[in-house]
């Protein structure tokens, strides 16, 4: 039943994930990809990071051969998740049981796996967490049949060490998961506790001496160069510092504000507005009460290793300055059980105070009452929502949508793309990416100066602004200021899928110094008659064109029947460069753009003609570029 109730909320968040609103899913595919292709550990991906740059390449190595077979699907690759999804439902009664937990606490631990937002988030997405669960808790269950084996080198303890490799190459963070259990396997008085620590240490950096290595060859951070960027970044002053000024910050976020919002969240659909803040905010303690309350109880019982490799992990994760549901999430299963059993200790002390009777007529019905309003009801309300959003809200659709498509055919694929989501543009324009300019001018630093040089130093010859992070947020307010009405970023087209604005940079200083826009500072001339109206752009020369765009064209009033995109020859002759049936731009049935690359050849004009019934009346042409060579 809890996992049918799982399956149900999973239907229900996955319409609002799109392959690529992540970024990172994007660059596990690009993982895949170069794999396929032969690509080494040293090797670059299409977005240009080297493949150990980021992650190590393990969840990529499990999608190449999804990738291989369904080369133009990610389906199949986020079905894998689902599956994973499905088998942490017996994994996890299965461990619970054989730690003496008993039918209706493994039950309700299993209807908290399903209500919770973020694993359901998790179920479909191109991304590595549910499989890193199924791992983790196949580790677990290895770790108690070799911990109680008389003998060192059993199958048990060939699966801990190899799940724990794997656990590492499928996540780095998973570092303090292993550390915390060989740690345990130290403190333990038991014969041949420490020949299994030391196996289980000496297989694990054998397993990651292939990444440490490439990292080392291709001069990157050995911690990998986003972590290493975001604890240098971030931090200041030192070890010492860290741990005075960002550890206790990070530790009450963890505990206030990841752990409860990983499990038992209250947020949309449910009243956020005057005191219902506060309201939630004070009841989301609870979760975090019960789970370390849980945990002691656990640890107590049985002793396992669970307990050092949790907090292991959870002391490494308060080092980071980012803690949240992304970080709680990879010891979910372990969360998950805590609570319930924290809920399940606390209850039986309230009975053994109570009587019998008591309970029995009025605590039981007050206490389910108070778990269904609590627990179940705002979890319930909150299936359709996808952790990462608000009510109602999706991710950004890098597939499919007129932004990636006209880049896809922009250019040569070696020509930059500047952009804040390197691998979803990399994976879905071919284009190699950068994000310099991204990453050092974030509102309030503006300097246009220091943005343009990030520009240059990048070589970019494109650059794609859009809310592709959150609905509603440009991903860099800074850049969008500066590139708007700049002669050397041209508009190519603006979409209303996650706001995109697509700009073709040209002129000294970009990727493409020798380009230039024709139609700057020449103003269209109007004609047309009752069904038609005709934008004319003149230039007083010829002037050499080698692309022509149109983003956006339709009649103001009415159906658009045609468009047409042509050139005047240097015989004065119109030729058609592009056209379309229907209007041009945002919309079912309209075409996405109109776009035509030529060798250079000189031209006296650009003009669009729009047909309908009313185009007479007044059309709305924007976004309309003519590309080529500067004049000599």
């Amino acid at each position: 039943m809890p996992l049918v109730v799982g399956l149900v909320h999973v239907a229900l968040v996955a319409p609002h994930y799109f392959v690529g609103s992540f970024d990172d899913d994007a660059s596990y595919i690009l993982t895949a990809k170069a794999l396929l292709s032969g690509a080494g550990l040293t090797g670059h991906l299409r977005s240009g990071e080297v493949m150990v740059g980021l992650y190590a390449p393990g969840y990529g190595a499990l999608l190449a051969p999804l990738a291989w077979i369904w080369p133009h699907s990610f389906v199949p690759m986020r079905l894998l998740s689902l599956l994973c999804y499905v088998a942490l439902f017996p994994l996890l009664w299965l461990y619970m049981g054989r730690h003496g937990a008993s039918d209706r606490v493994r039950g309700a631990a299993l209807v908290l796996l399903a209500l919770g937002p973020v694993f359901a988030t998790y179920a479909t997405m191109v991304m590595a967490e549910a499989p890193f669960l199924v791992l983790l808790v196949l580790l677990l269950l290895a770790v108690d049949r070799w911990q109680d084996s008389a003998r060192i080198w059993t199958w048990s303890g060939l699966g801990t060490v190899a799940l724990a490799a794997s656990l590492v190459w499928f996540k780095e963070a998973a570092v303090g998961l292993v550390g915390g259990l060989f740690v345990w396997f130290l403190v333990r008085r038991v014969p041949g506790s420490r020949a299994r620590g030391a196996l289980l240490a000496g297989f694990s950096a054998v397993a990651l001496l292939p990444v440490v290595v490439a990292r080392a060859v291709a001069g990157i951070p050995l911690a990998g160069a986003r972590y290493s960027q975001e604890l240098g970044g971030y931090y200041q002053g030192g070890l010492l510092h860290r741990l005075v000024h960002v550890v206790p910050r990070s530790g009450w976020h963890l505990l206030s504000g990841a752990i409860p919002a990983t499990l038992v969240p209250y947020l949309e659909p449910l009243p956020l507005r005057g005191h219902w803040p506060d309201l939630w905010k004070a009841l989301s303690l609870h979760v975090t009460v019960l789970v370390l309350i849980g945990a002691v109880v656990w640890t107590r019982r049985h002793r396992d290793a669970a307990g050092l490799m949790a907090l292991a992990y959870l002391a490494e994760s308060i080092l980071w300055p980012f803690v949240n549901e992304r970080r709680a999430i990879l010891v979910l299963p372990l969360l998950v059980g805590w609570y319930v059993t924290g809920a399940a200790w606390l209850w039986q002390r309230i009975r053994i105070r109570a009587g019998h009777r008591l309970t029995r007529d009025v605590l039981r019905p007050v206490g389910m009452g108070l778990a269904a309003v609590v627990v179940v009801a705002p979890l319930v309300a909150q299936m359709p929502r996808d952790y990462l959003y608000g009510w109602n809200q999706s991710g950004s659709h890098f597939g499919g949508s007129r932004y990636a498509s006209v880049l896809s055919r922009l250019g040569r694929p070696g020509d930059v793309v500047e952009t804040d989501y390197r691998s979803s543009t990399a994976l879905f324009t071919g284009h190699i990416t950068a994000w310099n300019a991204f990453v050092d001018d974030q509102p309030p630093i503006c300097y246009g100066p220091h943005a343009i040089s990030e520009l240059q130093a990048d070589h970019a010859a494109f650059l794609l602004l859009a809310d592709v992070n959150k609905p509603g947020l440009i991903d860099n307010a800074c850049l969008q200021s500066l590139a708007a009405g700049a002669p050397w970023a041209v508009e190519i087209l603006h979409t209303v899928r996650d706001d995109a604005t697509v700009y073709e940079l040209v002129g000294p200083g970009t990727g493409q110094p020798g380009l230039t826009n024709a139609l700057a500072g020449v103003q269209p001339q109007h004609s047309g008659s009752v069904a038609s109206t005709t934008l004319t752009w003149s230039f007083p020369s010829a002037r050499p064109v080698s692309q022509v765009s149109v983003g956006r064209a339709e009649a103001a009033v009415g159906a658009t029947t045609g468009v047409q995109l042509e050139l005047e020859g240097t015989d004065g002759r119109w030729a058609e460069a592009a056209s379309a049936t229907a209007a041009v731009g945002d919309g079912p049935g309209r075409a996405p753009y109109l776009l035509a690359t030529r060798a250079a050849a000189k031209v006296l004009g650009v003009r669009v003609v729009v047909d309908g019934p009313g185009a007479g009346a007044g059309v709305e042409v924007s976004e309309v570029a003519a590309i080529g060579p500067a004049p000599a």
